[in-house]
């Protein structure tokens, strides 16, 4: 649960320390005065929930059924429910897609909820944590007031640093690499509707 806290953490966390070797991101002050108890305990609900329907239930029931690689293929449809998002965009749809993929793979690999639970919520906090809008909402609070200047494709624009083209490509290599150890293990299952 650590682990998969730090992880999510550490991923966005990497986008930024990108962002500020290359002069688009800079720290204006340090406070916690800025981020409510209340909207770290929301995060804390809102992925539970997520993480539960979208893995816990759709995933695993899928991959029982139809197999891992269409179980994936779901998951990663699922997550487009996040286009709606404000300030979404072209970029928005693809990051999703991949989100929908690594998350997926995490339970897959795991065959439990903990590690995409507590990815999700070491992610969803570390983005308000840098001053990074969180999937387009701005007003989650921060604890590092901060000015993030730059192309759009890299900071990740209004929708935040996720929508980051870093981003994106840390959550992919994540995912496929828990796919190869997936498969070298023989995690990957086939659809029971072809077995006789």
């Amino acid at each position: 649960m650590f682990g998969g806290f730090v992880f999510g953490f550490l991923t966005i966390s990497l986008s930024i320390f990108i962002l500020y070797l290359l002069g688009y991101y800079q720290v204006i002050s340090i406070t916690t005065t800025n981020y409510p108890v209340k909207l770290f305990t929301t995060l804390l609900v809102a992925a539970l929930i997520e993480d539960l329907f979208h893995r816990g239930l759709i995933v695993r029931e899928m991959e029982n059924w139809l197999g891992t690689n269409a179980a994936i293929v779901i998951g990663m449809v699922v997550e487009l429910q996040h286009i709606f998002n404000p300030h979404s965009n072209l970029f928005s749809l693809f990051l999703y897609l991949i989100w929908g993929f690594t998350m997926a793979m995490m339970f897959i690999y795991t065959k439990r909820i903990w590690l995409p639970y507590f990815f999700h919520i070491g992610w969803n906090f570390a983005q308000p944590f840098y001053g990074s809008n969180l999937t387009g909402l701005d007003d989650m609070g921060s604890i590092i007031q901060s000015s993030f200047n730059g192309p759009e494709l890299l900071t990740g624009g209004a929708v935040g640093i996720e929508d980051s083209v870093f981003t994106a490509l840390f959550l992919l290599f994540i995912g496929i690499t828990l796919y190869y150890l997936a498969k070298k293990e023989g995690k990957i299952v086939k659809s029971k509707l072809f077995k006789r």
